[in-house]
């Protein structure tokens, strides 16, 4: 891992975004690039002055943003190597998205906004569902020591595509957990279907029982390649979500690593899946993962 980008958002006062990214790349030893988005709707200046006026105050709003960085990153100065540029875009999201496309990042940085509803899809949801790299959303404010990172996998994929995202979550979660020095902890939870309860044919408790087993035996085969130890494989029965954050905050875990397959349809701003469903209620910072 050689490089981390940090998106900062217009008038982000906070520091949590680059200040993680800095105290990860100090352990990764790797390079930190600031895109510092900037806009102002401007239009209005060609009817009433001319277009000079309207590329002056564009220039000054950008000094502006110059000037604020460089108090803005003082306390970094000293820590490792980094790289800042301004982004100015209406629709910064998709400008970010070019760029990541035109360099090289081993993951981004970005605070998270808890406070938005699932029917707006907000710059976090537009980046999760689009961006090429993983995704790291800060959602802790301070950060606290933790030596423990938990990775949220599918025992029970029955996909290709579904082996494959746990592939790749364990390999990254793997080395990411070496290099950070790291406890890798990683989690399944079986959710058993409400039609079971609903029509009585079948035992709720014997099929999570049943499942959980099944759930075991496939985790013993999986994970072994990647030093998991048994007493850091967690299968909890109840919602996805729900267990994911819960046992986080039950470890202390610096980080929770979960994959998303990428839903963009309607259904799944409303529904949300279950990467959107953690960053709505964990206390921990999120790291994201597409296939």
């Amino acid at each position: 891992m050689k490089k981390i980008l940090v998106i900062l958002e217009q008038d982000q006062e906070d520091q949590y975004a680059l200040e993680r990214a800095v105290l990860m790349a100090e352990k990764l030893k790797a390079r930190v690039h600031v895109l510092l988005c900037c806009y102002q709707e401007l239009s209005w200046i060609n009817n009433v002055f001319g277009m000079m006026e309207n590329i002056h105050i564009k220039e000054k709003i950008i000094e502006q943003k110059e000037l604020w960085w460089q108090d803005y990153a003082k306390p970094y100065i000293n820590t490792v190597l980094i790289s800042h540029e301004v982004i100015w875009s209406k629709y910064f999201v998709e400008s970010i998205l070019e760029h990541c496309q035109t360099h090289e990042y081993d993951f981004y940085v970005k605070r998270g906004h808890r406070s938005e509803t699932l029917f707006y899809t907000p710059s976090d949801w537009l980046l999760l569902r689009k961006s090429q790299i993983p995704s790291y959303i800060v959602v802790e404010k301070e950060r606290k020591p933790a030596d423990t990172l938990l990775l949220a996998l599918d025992f029970l994929a029955s996909s290709t595509e579904k082996q494959q995202l746990n592939k790749k979550l364990l390999e990254f979660a793997r080395d990411f957990a070496d290099k950070m020095a790291m406890e890798l902890h990683c989690c399944f939870a079986i959710s058993p279907p409400k039609v079971l309860s609903d029509t009585g044919f079948i035992d709720p408790e014997e099929y999570s029982q049943k499942t959980t087993a099944m759930a075991q035996e496939t985790a013993g085969v999986l994970l072994e390649p990647y030093r998991i130890a048994q007493e850091h494989q967690h299968i909890k029965i109840g919602s996805s979500h729900k267990v994911i954050a819960n046992l986080a905050q039950k470890l202390n875990a610096g980080a929770v690593i979960i994959g998303s397959m990428g839903k963009s349809a309607m259904s799944g701003k409303v529904i949300g899946n279950t990467c959107e469903q953690v960053l709505h209620i964990s206390k921990k910072d999120v790291f994201v993962l597409g296939l």
